[in-house]
């Protein structure tokens, strides 16, 4: 037993929570300012704090979650990669798809950024056919020249790609054995191991964007573990993942692209977890930091899907079903050509930051607007850790958004923070009603520095009656990597009809890809009784282009395999609207996910009090749009036990956010310090 870390690296922001398992509480919450150019810089100054804090052998673990992957991709910072594909297939990777989404009716939409120059796909001799028969065998002297060549260009890495290898590895295998003996400090990346799934170019582009990233992240994740050791004597340090598992450096250095979507998905799971002990099924968690928001529609689990674009990268790895836009509190907010004012995507990140943090930063942003309209303190965040200046902030805001607009500041503040919430509505429409799922079946889960603050406005905008405001959300993230588990992923591509096929096949692929997921999960010292493994299925009607994930339980006979068919009906049908009963269903991937148990924070129930209200700690002036400017009263987040209720216009300030009650709603103090709004219709 000992302390248990989290840590959350945001683009603003790092979050640090520790929790201790002997007190079964939370005993530490910190903020820390990110630097992207050096983040290891930013993880010695919390490794030396945690170790003056708690000591060097008072942490047990540090789980860690990182946008180390996704800014390597979208900064184009990766390693010079070389490509060795089947002989006729050099051109796969450029080619790629011709649909092209919503650009579909664009004649000038950009086509995915490629890696690599072509100079640097080579072809060798193998081919196996569609069910992983040799065809022709593997030509090593071909190969070995190959190679050469690729290390006479100074590439770093080199992926594998061969026709139909997720059906049989086996010329992957022996070509990373030849790499490896001529060029042993190589980064090599397989497709059969990154992606052992059918449709060659995205099998490609993922191996291609794996290997890319694989040396700077893998040196990350090292750098992490050497730190982590040399501070704490008997901790283990994990990586979340961006399927909301986590793993350790030496399971994701040959797969960092899992780690793609580390930092947003550690919400997604502490919401989950915070949905199912207040006993509410549907949830849609609202993550705003600084720089950009991440919302997840939750209909009772969480949403996977197998494909993400990343900066015109596509690729094909597990992860927590997230919508992301560019819409934080460091949001620059100007008034374009025509008198449009546009908030965001771009930020002032932590430095310079907004204006009102005086670091140099004069463009206008939400936070700005926000200590404008008085919703945000004007005297200082963090509970004075962080200083602002409110002149500084009004003359940011007059400057570049009220003089260009003639409108009066406190207008044109309220216009930047109603452009930014319009812009989360509408990818909160996305990807509720475009899905058919009804927003105001759901409670809305706000967290990060900006999500309470502004929930209120987007909640009554959506028709949400119920907003759920958990404690400390600033660093919400960093708790809910406290509650996640350790995963362990296969996948395998195989064709199976259900009709025609036995229970007993099906349950035989599924068996022999749940003792191999086990096999990897006790290597990492998990004891048998903490592991189990979750099943599901990419099924289609046949003919179909693409898959619909769907559970598999264990199938013992007919009866579980009909049971399996209705299951894929109903998910075909909640996905694009409709069904086809009378047409013939086959499983075309196979997934398992091996899981490791990590003891969960436990819930601390508070008794319920009197209900008293205690004295505002301040009152002052906050301006509500068509209700104008009203006296609000502010209260401390601390001093509102269980059972205490108030009614907005309020503000409730803590030490990681603000929440900010609108008139009309209600705010309730539920036995675990969560607030409870209630949203009027």
């Amino acid at each position: 037993m000992g302390v248990r870390i989290g840590i959350d690296v945001g683009g603003t922001f790092t979050d640090v929570t520790a929790f201790d398992e002997d007190r079964q509480d939370v005993v530490l919450i910190r903020k820390y300012s990110s630097n992207a150019a050096q983040p290891m810089t930013v993880m010695e100054e919390i490794a030396a704090d945690l170790e003056r804090e708690f000591g060097a052998d008072g942490v047990s673990l540090i789980l860690h979650g990182s946008t180390a992957a996704l800014n390597t991709l979208l900064e184009d910072k990766g390693v010079r990669v070389g490509l060795i594909t089947t002989r006729g297939f050099r051109d796969v990777y450029e080619i790629g798809r011709q649909w092209r989404g919503e650009d579909v009716f664009n004649i000038f939409a950009p086509a995915p950024k490629m890696l690599l120059d072509r100079d640097r796909i080579r072809e060798v001799s193998e081919r196996l056919d569609s069910r992983g028969q040799v065809v022709t065998p593997l030509d090593h002297a071909e190969l070995e020249r190959v190679v050469a060549e690729l290390l006479e260009r100074r590439v770093e890495a080199i992926a594998v790609a061969f026709l139909f290898s997720y059906t049989n590895p086996a010329h992957e295998i022996e070509a990373a054995r030849v790499i490896r003996r001529m060029a042993p400090e190589l980064y090599v990346s397989l497709s059969s191991e990154v992606n052992p799934e059918w449709r060659e170019y995205e099998r490609t582009a993922s191996t291609v964007a794996n290997a890319y990233i694989g040396p700077p992240v893998s040196s990350y994740l090292r750098q992490l573990e050497q730190l982590s050791a040399r501070r704490f004597s008997a901790c283990r340090t994990l990586m979340m993942k961006s399927d909301g598992g986590a793993a350790s450096a030496v399971m994701l250095s040959g797969m960092p692209i899992q780690t793609v979507m580390s930092g947003p998905v550690a919400g997604v799971i502490g919401s989950r977890v915070l949905g199912d002990r207040k006993g509410i099924d549907n949830l849609i968690s609202f993550d705003v930091g600084g720089t950009s928001s991440d919302m997840a529609v939750i209909p009772g689990r969480p949403l996977f899907r197998s494909e993400v674009s990343v900066g015109r990268h596509p690729l094909r790895t597990q992860t927590v079903d997230i919508d992301t836009i560019g819409a934080g509190g460091g949001s620059i907010a100007s008034v374009q050509l025509g008198g449009v004012l546009k908030v965001g995507p771009e930020s002032a990140g932590a430095r310079p930051g907004p204006a009102c943090y005086e670091r140099g930063g004069g463009a206008a942003t939400l936070t700005d607007a926000l200590v404008v309209l008085g919703h945000l303190s004007g005297q200082a965040l963090l509970e004075g850790a962080m200083p602002i200046s409110a002149a500084k902030a009004r003359s940011a805001i007059e400057t570049h958004v009220a003089a260009p607009l003639g409108m009066d500041v406190m207008e044109a503040a309220w216009g930047v923070l109603t452009v930014l919430a319009s812009n989360c509505t509408t990818a909160m429409r996305t990807i509720t009603v475009e899905r058919g799922y009804d927003p105001r079946e759901f409670t809305l889960v706000p967290f990060g520095g900006m999500g309470p603050t502004i929930a209120g406005n987007i909640a009554a905008d959506l028709g949400i009656g119920r907003i759920l405001v958990p404690q400390d959300p600033g660093t919400f993230s960093a708790w809910g990597m406290l509650v996640t588990d350790v995963h362990q992923e296969r996948s395998l591509t195989r064709i199976t009809p259900l009709e025609g096929s036995s229970a007993a096949e099906i349950e035989a692929l599924f068996g022999g890809m749940e003792d191999r997921a086990i096999d990897d999960l006790l290597g990492e010292k998990f004891p048998r009784e903490r592991l189990s493994t979750l099943r599901s299925a990419g099924m289609r009607y046949r003919g179909q282009s693409y898959e619909v994930s769907v559970p598999v339980p264990v199938l013992a006979g007919p009866d579980d395999l009909a049971a399996l068919a209705e299951a894929f009906h109903a998910a075909h049908k909640r996905r694009y609207g409709h069904s086809a009963l009378n047409e013939a269903v086959e499983i075309v991937n196979f997934k398992v996910t091996g899981v490791g148990a990590i003891p969960k924070p436990q819930p601390k129930l508070h008794s319920p009090g009197d209900g008293h209200l205690p004295e505002p700690l301040a009152r002052r002036a906050a301006y509500f749009g068509v209700a104008g400017t009203v006296e609000v009263p502010v209260y401390r987040r601390r001093d509102l036990g269980p059972g205490t209720s108030l009614t907005g216009p309020a503000i409730i300030e803590e030490k990681t956010s603000t929440v900010v009650l609108y008139p009309g709603q209600r705010a309730t103090v539920d036995p675990m310090l969560n607030l409870e709004i209630e949203v009027a219709a």
